[in-house]
């Protein structure tokens, strides 16, 4: 499963690392656009296989954050 990011801006934190169990809902990355810092929360519950971002990287919308098994 994917995780993408909603909007483009600037990832400001990573909460979770690889391996992670992450539920629906939890908030994984926070995006920062227009001034307005932005928590990403999963579409769904998995372990985190890969992190594609760093902290303030830019990112578009629609852009790979992590992706989930």
């Amino acid at each position: 499963m994917k995780v993408e990011a909603p909007w483009p801006g600037v990832v400001q934190e990573i909460m979770v690392a690889v391996g992670d169990l992450v539920e629906v809902d939890q908030e994984v990355v926070t995006v920062e656009s227009m001034k307005m810092l932005t928590p990403v929360p999963s579409p769904l519950a998995g372990r985190v296989a890969e992190i594609h971002v760093e902290v303030g990287g830019y990112v578009d919308e629609g852009a790979l954050l992590l992706t989930l098994e």
